[in-house]
């Protein structure tokens, strides 16, 4: 709070620091407009300008008073009500000590005698006199409220960027761990049978590894990288599966897009971790189909043969993860659907693209 005050009372004194002659030619054009508008009643434009310009002490006054001292210390640290008080408490002293005087005891007998005023203390008198006086103050009040309001939602617009950024950066480090947890126990199995494809699978794992440490460390990666990425790790976990488990991966693009790295990679591994097993019906079918700006991500496991299992769909790490991170970066630009189809579970994620700049 106290830095926002700061900054915009750096802004409200940045007003007046500039250029002095912004200021003069503000006077000058109150002078001229007011003159010009009250000068088409008798076309007497001399008289007018003289009434405007004997009339701008006050104005003045009232003007500076409310952008050196009410801005700042009431309207910047928000305390409204006070500003509006304290304002409405200078507009009836200005008016009644410096511009009601002017303009009853100069103005009037000198330019316009015809005028028969009521009284000093008339509070129809004063009241017009009041709102001469505000008018000079409104379009200064206009301009220091708006650049308040721009300034405050460009801060608030910036905390919630680094706060999204934040967050998304928090998601992302949590895919690391889990996914290398599992792969990890993939070449332990592989290694503990002495298999002759453990070499190849440690070779995939360093491809793989390269992608996540110096190529996804972005905002937005290439989505031909990322289907490639997602095919090494299907074709890593095929080698610790028997034939009995059927694999399908199918992968269709026509044209390159941009995606968020790593937010696909949750729902493969979830097919992987509740999908092969012994049983010879085992299978896992992943298609992947891009077309105008529409990612379609279908991907159907067998249900393994356990009772009461429960899946990642609703608990998950991963799942958590993606769905979190679907909401922050596509916001109504995707939708997710998950279901149990009896002897199978299948994800659908559809999702809008954007086009590769890069």
């Amino acid at each position: 709070m106290k830095s926002e005050q700061i900054i915009n009372t750096v802004s409200v004194n940045n007003f007046f620091s500039k250029k002095i002659t912004k200021h003069i030619l503000y006077w000058i054009g109150i002078v001229v407009f007011f003159g010009i508008t009250w000068g088409t009643y008798d076309h007497d434009y001399k008289r007018s300008f003289l009434i405007q310009f004997f009339g701008l002490p006050g104005k003045i006054v009232l003007v500076y008073i409310t952008l050196l001292f009410l801005i700042p210390k009431f309207f910047v640290t928000r305390k409204f009500t006070i500003f509006v008080l304290y304002y409405f408490l200078f507009l009836v002293i200005i008016t009644v000590i410096i511009q009601r005087p002017i303009m009853l005891y100069y103005v009037e007998p000198n330019y316009l005698p015809e005028w028969k005023s009521k009284g000093f203390f008339t509070i129809s008198e004063i009241m017009k006199t009041a709102l001469d006086v505000n008018n000079a103050a409104i379009l200064p009040m206009a301009y220091i409220f708006f650049k308040f309001y721009y300034n405050s939602q460009q801060k608030t617009l910036a905390l919630e960027k680094e706060k999204l950024q934040a967050e998304l950066n928090q998601l992302r480090n949590q895919v690391h761990p889990h996914f290398l947890f599992n792969t990890l126990n993939n070449l332990y199995s592989l290694i503990i049978k002495k298999s002759d494809v453990a070499e190849t699978a440690v070779l995939k794992l360093s491809g793989l590894m390269r992608y996540m440490l110096y190529e996804a460390n972005v905002p937005k990666v290439s989505l031909s990288k990322e289907v490639e990425y997602l095919k090494n790790y299907v074709d890593l976990e095929k080698l610790r599966f028997d034939s009995h488990t059927d694999i399908s991966f199918n992968a269709e693009i026509d044209k390159e897009y941009s995606i968020s790295p790593f937010l696909l990679i949750p729902f493969v591994e979830n097919a992987f971790k509740h999908g092969p097993s012994s049983n010879k019906n085992s299978w896992i079918v992943i298609s992947i189909l891009v077309k105008n700006k529409k990612l379609i991500m279908q991907i159907e496991n067998a249900k393994q043969n356990e009772q009461n299992q429960k899946t990642d769909f609703d608990g998950g790490i991963g799942f958590i993860n993606v769905k979190k991170r679907l909401e922050l970066l596509y916001p109504n630009n995707y939708s997710l659907n998950a279901q149990d189809n009896g002897l199978s579970y299948e994800v659908i994620l559809k999702l809008n693209l954007d086009d590769n700049e890069g």
